[in-house]
């Protein structure tokens, strides 16, 4: 039965058993035996409010109060009782001023009683209507409510009972909070230091109690308001120090929270060792302790302690303190330490080592949460479920992977009438994974309808992670269909309805991204008018867009759109209409990449101007001639066939061609003639390269870069940066180092910063050709230096071409540090390499990959790290046994042999001498 069941049925049973001696003793009407009566009365309402039948409640109030005032005198007792009882009620109900009439309606009737019972309850009353007014009422009623505490702790100071002294320390304390809203902060500091003072060492456990815990919350706000180190910890350590070694149960729980928070302070700030110490001090103190509330403290020091160790770097440690708190506090039933020790095997399971290792914590952890009815308890066991597929995956066992994945989402998800949001997350993501592994298995139709599932009922109202899930399983279902275009439409037109207008840059960028993709498609297929209407629908969904990457999409839609207009239906006027827009549009934009979506549309606008015989030389700041459309798509085909000439071992026919165009326009300053110049001059260099005519290809880049190098064009950029890694190539092989380096310099100078991805690889390629010759000349340093500043740029990137040239520089970077005899700086770096780029489909990465997973166990090797040495080459064999070249699979293979059997001997020795001990 679970922890709300059971006490849902022992409230339900305490009415039971209240109703049967109110009905015998009601009827009994026996004044003797009324004590038993009003206590069964009351009994009854305390059970009614923990099952939220309050209004019940207040109705029973009613009936005791009744019946007591209508016996003779001496019932003030119960009757203030009740009336107590009954402004709770109406808290919970949410009437306000209801509550406080039942507590004013005590002050009025026994306001001057001189029992001392009576007077607790008077006490309890008036300062329940102190918290009720301060609370809810503004500056004046919280004004009020100051003097009603100062009142109560007047009144009731001397006043002997447990019950009463603690409702003085409660009023004094609630004073001190007022003060603080009031914005009195030294009047609030004063008043709660006085508390302390004069309190803290109270022999009533409850009294003392309530004042450490009051100090307690008053050094979280200290830490909250930035004095964390200054005044809250020593605060703590205050609290500590009065009730440390106290036996009674109200003080250690005290202590013990004290002790933790002080603990998380440390951690916060940045104090981890003096933080581990402080865990160590609730553990000490506290680990054995059975009191809910201290356990609870005790459970969360321990877990505190394994985020510690790892600050520390001490993670070989965490293990074995995971394991203590699972064995300490896995049976105990507390709803926070279960939702803890949930966490703690949940992460034991994420960070095992080996995938195998992972799969008896999960079955551990099903165990003893698998039917767990609380929610954050329940959050964890999704988790874990997540966790046991992904080691399965891991260990090639794709079909049970999936069977868990799907299993997540069937117990969590949407359709069972699950609404805790991270729940639905976990569940959407299962159905994600189980549909990954199911269509890396060739079964579509099985992937699509869980990529159906984990899209369904996702709307713009759901999380940012649930509509990214969605987004992404739209996609995937379009990608799996394969369906034309056309076909496809209604559900990219729902996609767009739904998250086009998203409020997350990402999540519109995707959308946008699939439309593009769309109104390409069409176009490629001829299907010219729906490409236009595609078109059409993506600019009218972003008409109102701001987010600049979007925007780069939307520029190249219109180029594109205009491109259509222009050349394959050959509507001149209407395509003109769209260059003028993207001018005025993006015209104060001013990024290299819309430069140069900005120069293309310039130049198209031209084209169409001339094609509607309307040049006019102010588009371009001057007057040109005009330019043909024929003339145009003469050039165009004069230096795609001297490249195609090149491409076929034809390069000398190749660049007389080139020639031509270049003898008879290279002095143009027409813009799409120095277009078109720029990529014949760079055929032309790239055709004298694969002659080997190096000095010429120097020659060429060089005009290259005197005649283009200041063009805002960045397709020009991009031809000018080519062409110089042209020359830089050339001087290498001339041995011409130093001017190689001042090359690799220009290029870095000029286009680090930009952001147009072509102009990136050339800068990347610059580093590492860098850093290369630096490692050749033997100048170890400097290559590392430009090593270190190609991954600082590109380290992150997602372009595969930038990866692969980050994975050879990490590979020189290893090798280098080898040569050095920085074996352990060697191994970081291929761990590195293979933890960032392990999981990728490219064949070049994937292949240093595998030569970085090999060399990463010799490094492990040479530094004795021989376990490491053999899990490396195991995993490697069993991850990329299939892609890697047989000759090294054979080589590694042969090395794993004889490490397997010295490790099984190893583990023989321990057990022997483990038996032996």
């Amino acid at each position: 039965m679970s922890t709300t069941n059971a006490a849902e049925a022992a409230a339900l049973a305490s009415i039971a058993e209240a109703e049967q001696v109110i009905d015998r003793l009601h009827a009994a009407n026996d004044p003797l035996l009324e004590e038993h009566l009003y206590e069964a009365w009351l009994r009854k309402g305390e059970a009614l409010a923990q099952l939220g039948r309050h209004a019940e409640r207040v109705a029973l109030c009613d009936a005791l109060i009744a019946h007591a005032d209508a016996a003779p005198a001496g019932r003030a007792l119960w009757i203030a009782q009740a009336f107590n009882a009954k402004g709770l009620a109406w808290r919970a109900l949410g009437k306000a001023n209801s509550e406080i009439g039942a507590y004013e309606e005590v002050e009025r009737r026994f306001g001057d009683a001189t029992t001392p019972e009576v007077r607790t309850w008077v006490a309890h009353a008036a300062f329940q209507r102190a918290v009720v007014a301060g609370s809810l009422g503004g500056a004046f009623a919280k004004v009020d409510m100051v003097r009603n505490c100062e009142d109560i702790a007047r009144r009731y100071a001397n006043d002997a009972p447990e019950a009463t002294r603690e409702i003085v320390a409660r009023a004094r304390i609630w004073r001190g909070e007022l003060l603080s809203d009031l914005n009195y902060p030294a009047e609030s500091r004063e008043a709660f230091d006085a508390v302390w003072r004069d309190l803290a060492y109270a022999p009533e456990p409850s009294v003392a109690a309530r004042v450490g815990h009051s100090r307690i919350n008053q050094a979280m706000v200290l830490a909250e308001a930035g004095q964390r180190v200054e005044e809250a910890i020593p605060m703590l350590g205050e609290v500590l120090a009065a009730y440390a070694g106290d036996p009674r149960e109200a003080l250690r729980e005290v202590h013990a929270r004290a002790g933790f928070l002080r603990a998380d302070m440390l951690d916060d700030a940045g104090e981890y060792a003096l933080a581990l110490a402080a865990c160590d001090d609730v553990l000490a103190a506290h680990l054995a302790d059975e009191l809910p509330g201290v356990a609870l403290r005790a459970c969360r020091a321990m877990a505190l302690k394994t985020h510690v160790l790892y600050r520390l770097d001490r993670d070989d440690e965490v293990p074995a303190l995971r394991s203590a708190l699972i064995a300490r506090f896995g049976h105990h039933t507390g709803a926070d330490i279960e939702e803890l020790t949930a966490e703690v095997m949940c992460r034991t399971a994420y960070d095992a080592e080996e995938p195998e290792d992972v799969l008896p914590v999960c079955d551990a952890f099903d165990a003893r949460f698998g039917e767990s009815t609380l929610l954050p308890v329940r959050r964890w066991v999704a988790r874990a479920g997540m966790a046991r597929g992904q080691a399965l995956r891991d260990i090639d066992r794709s079909e049970d992977a999936a069977a868990v994945y799907e299993a997540v989402h069937a117990r969590f998800g949407r359709h069972t009438g699950e609404t805790d949001a991270a729940l639905l997350l976990t569940a959407t993501r299962g159905a994600m994974a189980a549909a990954s592994v199911l269509r890396g298995a060739g079964r579509n139709d099985e992937a699509i309808a869980l990529y159906e599932a984990a899209a369904s009922g996702v709307d713009a109202s759901a999380s940012q992670a649930l509509r990214e899930e969605a987004v992404h399983a739209r996609l995937q279902i379009m990608a799996l269909r394969n369906e034309p275009a056309a076909v496809q439409a209604p559900m990219l037109n729902a996609l767009a309805a739904d998250f086009g207008r998203d409020a997350v840059p990402e999540l519109r960028r995707q959308v946008v991204d699939a439309l593009y993709s769309q109104a390409h498609e069409l176009r490629e297929a001829e299907a010219f008018e729906e490409a236009i209407a595609a078109y059409d629908r993506l600019l009218a969904l972003t008409a109102d867009e701001s987010d600049a990457q979007v925007l780069q999409i939307v520029a190249s839609a219109l180029l594109n759109k205009g491109y259509l207009l222009l050349k394959l239906v050959d509507r001149p006027a209407e395509a003109l209409v769209v260059y003028d827009e993207i001018v005025a549009r993006f015209r104060n934009i001013t990024s290299e990449s819309m430069r140069d979506t900005l120069s293309k549309a310039a130049a198209s606008r031209q084209t169409c101007l001339v094609t509607l015989d309307r040049l006019s030389g102010a588009d371009f700041g001057g007057d040109f001639p005009d330019l043909p459309v024929d003339k145009l798509d003469e050039i165009r085909e004069t230096i795609s066939r001297g490249y195609e000439l090149g491409e076929a071992g034809k390069q000398r026919e190749g660049i007389e061609l080139t020639d031509q165009v270049l003898a008879e326009h290279i002095e143009a300053s027409h813009p799409e003639l120095r277009n078109q110049c720029s990529r014949a001059l760079t055929n032309k260099t790239y055709m004298l390269q694969q002659l080997g005519q190096l000095d010429r290809v120097i020659a060429c880049a060089d005009e290259m870069d005197t005649r283009y190098g200041e063009e805002l064009s960045m397709s020009i950029q991009e031809r000018v940066a080519l062409c110089l890694g042209y020359k830089s190539a050339a001087l290498d092989k001339l041995g011409r180092h130093e001017e190689e380096q001042a090359v690799y310099s220009d290029i870095i100078a000029r286009w680090a910063s930009s952001d147009v991805i072509d102009l990136r690889r050339r800068v990347a390629r610059a580093f590492y050709c860098q850093g290369l010759t630096h490692k050749q000349a033997g100048d170890t340093e400097a290559a590392l230096e430009s090593y270190a500043r190609l991954l600082g740029r590109d380290g992150h990137a997602k372009d595969v071409t930038l990866q692969l040239w980050v994975a050879k520089a990490m590979i020189d970077q290893a090798s280098v540090l080898g040569q050095q005899g920085e074996q352990a700086g060697r191994a970081e770096v291929y761990k590195t390499l293979i933890a960032r780029f392990g999981s990728s489909t490219d064949a070049q990465l994937r292949e240093r990959v595998i030569n970085a997973s090999e060399w990463l166990a010799d490094a492990q090797g040479k530094l004795g790290l021989h376990e490491q040495e053999y899990t490396t080459i195991r995993d490697t064999l069993r991850r990329f046994g299939t892609q890697m070249p047989e000759a090294q699979k054979a080589r590694l293979s042969h090395r794993l042999g004889p490490m397997t059997l010295g490790r099984f001997a190893r583990k023989l020795i321990e057990r022997v001498k483990g038996i032996k001990n």
